[in-house]
């Protein structure tokens, strides 16, 4: 009786753990082909799955469930299970899979092929394409609308945004931005969608009541991905030449300062607590954790070789 009673006492303290230990942080690593998982309690690594090949977009389920990673160079996609912490699934999608996000009802997955110049829709229950939509040239951002209404593409080679009506999938707008636009995000409450322009180093600020660009914020050296802070007010963008991040002011839609990080920045990720800030650096393999108050690095956590973990990658509980 008294080792049964054992028993079920470490179970019960296993699975309080497993709920504990997540948000989890998930970083894409392209040079060997892997994903660390990343205990955000700790800041430790507590498992390295294998994954497709070149892996380096992310996406994480609303609900904390699946995790999708992007493979470029096996062009397809892998699905992680995270009770698990393995892969459950790899399903075919298009020449060169990059960019990747989520409907807010978990229902579908968007992915954006670099070199098609497609965007394809996977039906998450059944973990297949369902739909194929032809977008501007080498797509290399995207994001849903909270509401689930709009899908918007940022389109590298030709200076766009496109946003897409999810009622028919159809294109019903083409914005211009800066040159070579990467990462875009959206601020819904505001009616705002931000991208960061490669080559242009700008961030381009969208009014989406207008449809239109209403301003260019100057950034550091080849801005790639951008996270809002919607407690502080604040946007935070990658600049991968620059090894920083940049810290714009959405009251007045300026620079106020740069944060420096490690090597070639990509990736960007706020805490589900919005006090801590994650960035994958490219160049040499570590993820530096921002406090959003002092904005400062507070902690550095190794990963593995080319850790890129480009887009949402922090599991919400």
């Amino acid at each position: 009786m008294i080792v049964i009673k054992v028993v079920i006492s470490l179970l019960i303290l296993s699975w309080v753990y497993t709920l504990q230990a997540q948000p989890y942080a998930f970083i894409t690593n392209q040079g060997n082909d892997s994903v660390s998982v990343i205990d955000t309690h700790t800041n430790k690594v507590i498992k390295t799955i294998r994954v497709g090949n070149k892996p380096a977009g992310v996406v994480v389920s609303n609900d904390s469930k699946r995790v999708y990673i992007s493979n470029p160079e096996s062009q397809d996609i892998s699905v992680i299970d995270t009770e698990s912490l393995s892969v459950i699934k790899t399903i075919n999608v298009g020449e060169g899979p990059l960019a990747i996000a989520i409907s807010p009802d978990d229902e579908s997955v968007y992915v954006a092929d670099w070199y098609e110049d497609n965007v394809y829709i996977i039906d998450t229950d059944s973990l297949n394409v369902k739909i194929k939509i032809s977008v501007g040239d080498s797509p290399s951002g995207v994001v849903a609308d909270p509401n689930g209404l709009f899908l918007y593409v940022a389109n590298r080679d030709d200076n766009t945004v496109m946003i897409i009506d999810l009622s028919d999938n159809m294109i019903i707008n083409i914005i211009n931005v800066g040159k070579a636009p990467f990462g875009i995000t959206i601020d819904a409450e505001r009616k705002e969608l931000y991208s960061a322009n490669v080559q242009s180093g700008d961030v381009s600020v969208i009014d989406l009541y207008q449809k239109k660009t209403i301003k260019h914020i100057k950034v550091g050296d080849f801005p790639y991905a951008i996270e809002v802070d919607k407690k502080n007010n604040l946007l935070f963008v990658t600049n991968q030449r620059s090894n920083t991040v940049s810290v714009i002011d959405r009251n007045i839609l300026k620079t106020i300062s740069h944060i420096e990080v490690g090597e070639y920045p990509e990736g960007i990720s706020l805490h589900p607590d919005k006090n801590r800030l994650y960035v994958a650096n490219w160049f040499d393999n570590i993820v530096s954790v921002i406090d959003v108050n002092s904005l400062e690095v507070i902690d550095e956590i190794e990963t593995g070789d080319g850790s890129r973990a480009y887009g949402q990658f922090i599991s919400k509980n």
